[in-house]
């Protein structure tokens, strides 16, 4: 026969206290597939790259004039930058890079094949 679980009993052990709670673990940041370490902007640094040549007595200014006197001429003639690139045989992407100031300038080669297809004078774009 069996013996009587209480008189046989053995010492139980005590209870396990519970593990300290573990500290939040941080996200990783995203990994970059540059192998160049990202730049660092000071707010106090930034500026627009006309006001730069304008403050420095540069041709920014000058610059942006002729843009917008380009942009009239287009405007005034309703010419669309691709379909006019397309009839002068150049790429559209150096008339889009000028207007959306990419690019400082217009190869001459192109504003002469670009003054053809609009039968007007290289200077009429910017006069």
């Amino acid at each position: 026969m069996l013996k009587n679980p209480r008189e046989t009993a053995e010492p139980r052990l005590p209870a396990r206290k519970p593990p300290p709670p573990r500290p939040e673990a941080k996200q990783p940041e995203p990994v970059s597939a540059s192998p160049y370490p990202k730049a660092k902007v000071l707010m106090g640094e930034v500026a627009a790259p006309i006001q730069k040549f304008a403050a420095s007595g540069g041709g920014g200014v000058e610059i942006s004039k002729q843009r917008e006197a380009f942009r009239a001429f287009m405007t005034a003639r309703r010419l669309r930058p691709t379909e006019w690139a397309r009839a002068a045989g150049v790429p559209p992407g150096e008339i889009l890079g000028y207007l959306t100031a990419k690019t400082r300038s217009i190869a001459p080669g192109t504003l002469q094949k670009l003054a053809r297809a609009a039968s007007c004078s290289v200077e009429d774009f910017f006069g």
